[in-house]
């Protein structure tokens, strides 16, 4: 249905303008735009944040793989969930050692997806698509644990597809922590909104093209980038309540 806020969106200041918007929006989430709802348009989102149309567009795009809300094509952007989910575990190693975890990821996985797609034979191709599509049964199972597993093999077999070994050994050294960390990060969000996450990145191996490749492991980075800010304001709340 269609939506006319009770109240206008807060203009926001043009600091770290991704992040300010994602956080007006989901405010208007919790407190009055009510699942099934539509969102108001690009357009107008723009005019009453104050800010331009493409910062609207990323903001509900990382909302969209939050599982929060959904564009419908020809129809516009509508509610899913009003909130995300509660963190299902405890950090296993602190939250530095996350940061330095997806630091590490970052310098391999996105120079790998570019060497993938450059190198990758049809056997590796086929191989990276079958771990993908094991990774979407565990979403469709609702199982965050499976799905962090297997999410580890199938970013290895796109690391394996670059053909350098001393990228293959040094990633694969990172699979013991692997599970735990990308755990944490999916209880950022909706898991079915990872149905579809590395589709752009799949189809840009497969078609050979390198600089889309590399675009699209950096796009999801940014992405777990905002999930891994959200995580530790919910930890440093939650300290900060046991402590008064």
């Amino acid at each position: 249905m269609d939506l006319s806020p009770q109240k206008a969106l807060p203009r926001v200041a043009k600091v770290s303008l991704v992040d300010e918007v994602i956080a007006a929006i989901r405010t208007m989430l919790s407190e009055t735009w009510t699942a099934g709802s539509k969102l108001p348009s690009e357009q107008e989102l723009s005019r009453q944040l104050g800010v331009g149309r493409s910062t609207v567009r990323e903001a509900l795009r990382v909302l969209g793989h939050l599982g929060l809300v959904e564009s419908r094509s020809g129809l516009g952007t509508f509610v899913i969930e009003q909130r995300m989910p509660q963190p299902r575990t405890q950090y296993p190693q602190g939250p530095e050692a996350l940061v330095q975890l997806y630091e590490f990821r970052r310098a391999i996985e996105v120079p790998a997806a570019r060497l993938a797609a450059e190198r990758r034979t049809a056997e590796q191709l086929a191989t990276i698509k079958s771990s993908w599509r094991s990774c979407e049964l565990a979403v469709k199972r609702d199982s965050a644990e499976e799905f962090a597993r297997l999410d580890f093999l199938f970013h290895a077999s796109i690391v394996k597809a670059a053909r350098n070994r001393f990228f293959i050994e040094t990633y694969l050294g990172v699979q013991d922590s692997f599970a735990d960390n990308v755990t944490l990060i999916l209880g950022q969000g909706q898991l079915k909104s990872m149905l579809h996450f590395h589709d752009e990145l799949i189809e840009a191996i497969e078609r050979r093209d390198a600089k889309a490749a590399a675009r699209a492991a950096e796009n999801n980075f940014k992405e777990t980038d905002v999930r891994v800010r959200l995580l530790f304001r919910g930890t440093i709340g939650s300290e900060n309540s046991e402590k008064r």
